[in-house]
């Protein structure tokens, strides 16, 4: 068991979703292989949940994870639990995922950082991401940006006590149809942790990220030379001013 778990969030098909314009379920099950094989393929020394909450078939994922090589665990959730995305949102689905796999994985607890990334996006630099989250000690590992009222959750880490003291129990504040998304909540548990006297830390390097937004269905190039650049030099400003 490592000490660090990448949990891999997937919605094979996301019904009724609000705000979902890639809804075609297959076109999305594609672009979750694709990212999963990449995952697999990087071996970046973390164990993987892989979870999925439509009910759908992980038949071929389970095949792709019986043929890496490696000796990170990696496990695999499927369940029927959509219904609250499709009233209040995709990001309701997320925080559902977690509460789900913290029920039926007590061992969850176990680990330093769960590190939340959205399944459908391909890290290229994963490996140097998790290294990197490895040699932190703060609470929660979330980019915050508006004002510190939007947390960025495409990555985000966390030691497993703060997701469920602070994020999970507050998911009835979710709701897209007024506004109020995974960002605000990530936001929201940002000031609750640090209230309770906890820390946080920006993420130390920029994921590069490639993929095809659900929300939008249009590609997020974030892996291209220019997008590492315009990144990296925001994220080194940011974490001036974060210290000063």
């Amino acid at each position: 068991m490592s000490d660090i778990l990448v949990f891999l969030t997937a919605t094979f098909d996301c019904g009724q979703t609000p705000h979902v314009m890639r809804s075609d379920p297959e076109e999305r099950t594609q672009d979750y292989l694709t990212a999963f094989r990449l995952w697999v393929s990087l071996n970046c020394g973390a164990d993987i949940v892989f979870c999925e909450n439509s009910g759908g078939d992980l038949s071929r994922f389970r095949e792709i994870a019986t043929s890496r090589e490696g000796d990170n665990t990696i496990r695999f959730i499927s369940f029927a639990g959509n219904a609250g995305a499709q009233q209040r949102g995709k990001g309701y689905g997320e925080i559902e995922m977690l509460r789900h796999a913290f029920d039926i994985m007590p061992e969850l607890k176990d680990f330093r950082y769960i590190v939340k990334v959205s399944g459908r996006y391909r890290v290229a630099n994963a490996v140097e991401v998790i290294s990197r989250i490895r040699q932190m000690s703060a609470d929660l590992i979330c980019d915050i940006h508006a004002n510190l009222t939007y947390g960025d959750t495409t990555t985000v880490a966390f030691k497993p006590q703060i997701a469920l003291d602070y994020l999970i129990p507050y998911r009835e504040e979710l709701d897209e149809t007024r506004g109020v998304i995974i960002e605000h909540l990530m936001a929201n548990c940002l000031h609750r942790t640090l209230l309770a006297g906890g820390s946080w830390a920006p993420l130390p390097c920029t994921p590069y990220c490639d993929g095809i937004s659900g929300s939008w269905n249009t590609p997020q190039r974030n892996a291209t030379l220019l997008a590492r650049i315009k990144q990296d030099i925001k994220r080194v400003v940011s974490s001036w001013i974060y210290r000063h």
